[in-house]
């Protein structure tokens, strides 16, 4: 009975010390979606090529304008119910 006692309590720190530790879970794709959303009410015509490092309040969204178009990097952040571009640059200067 003691070493059952003494397992479940070992089983019960465990699971304490990892729950805290676990990643939040970020869905890339919907993310992708709400941005690509914005930019298409943007003058600026240019589609997502790709996604960089994303979480839920910020995304670096690789765009481009036409395939010979230079890329962008794009920062975005989440700003209240929608995302804002914080900043952008040409990778064709880099």
């Amino acid at each position: 009975m003691q070493t059952l006692m003494k397992f479940l309590l070992l089983g019960l720190v465990f699971s304490t010390a990892c729950a805290g530790s676990q990643p939040t879970y970020v869905n890339v794709a919907s993310v992708r979606h709400d941005i690509s959303d914005t930019i298409a009410h943007d003058p600026a015509q240019r589609k997502i090529v790709s996604m960089g490092h994303t979480t839920n309040e910020s995304a670096v969204v690789f765009t481009q304008a036409s395939t010979d178009a230079p890329k962008r990097e794009e920062t975005w952040v989440k700003d209240g119910g929608g995302w804002k571009m914080k900043e952008a640059k040409d990778l064709a200067n880099m």
